[in-house]
């Protein structure tokens, strides 16, 4: 047997073939010994060679968290409770239904609010009583613009103090016998 390859008898000379496939190998195992070598060495290179320990520290020490963010959600949360505690104040007091919330889309807040016209307003002014106001007031929609008449009745809600319901007069809709009229320079409609 030479280098790995079978011969039939002992005394056989190896063929050309025989010899080639013999000369491959071997260069192939002294190929896989001279990458193995160099694994080695590259290997050990990199054992062997000085780290500074600053790469895995962070440059500078990192804060221990904060509060901040729980202190926002916890003034947020006051922040709702307030507002929410102020609405049940003010739609107990105007004896508004349950559900009742200011309508943000119109601009309403707990102590702004809109009434639908002068009869809902007035009967808020019966049984509440409080100032009555009127001014004019520009109004716009899309590229529309005119004036209207507002009223506005001031009501002091205790707990949360004065609270403002307004509505545009509608003088079709009559309303100058009104209570809340009283006293008012109201435009007039002359047919």
């Amino acid at each position: 047997m030479t280098h790995g390859i079978r011969t039939t008898h002992p005394q056989h000379s190896p063929t050309a073939e025989e010899k080639a496939a013999a000369a491959l190998l071997a260069k192939g195992r002294a190929r896989d010994a001279s990458q193995a070598a160099a694994i080695v060495a590259a290997g050990t290179a990199l054992v062997l060679a000085p780290v500074d320990p600053a790469v895995f520290r962070p440059a500078a020490p990192v804060p221990a968290p904060t509060v901040p963010g729980c202190t926002a959600i916890l003034l947020a949360h006051a922040t709702l409770r307030a507002q929410a505690d102020t609405t049940a104040r003010v739609r107990a007091h105007l004896g508004y239904h349950p559900a009742w919330t200011p309508r943000a889309h119109l601009g309403e807040t707990s102590r702004r609010i809109q009434a639908w016209d002068q009869r809902e307003l007035n009967a808020l002014h019966e049984r509440l009583g409080g100032e009555v106001t009127a001014r004019e007031v520009t109004r716009t929609a899309g590229r529309t613009t005119w004036t209207a008449t507002e009223i506005t009745l001031t009501v002091d809600v205790p707990g949360v103090g004065p609270v403002t319901v307004s509505t545009d007069w509608d003088e079709e809709s009559g309303g100058h016998d009104l209570p809340l009229a009283r006293g008012l320079a109201l435009p007039t409609v002359t047919v």
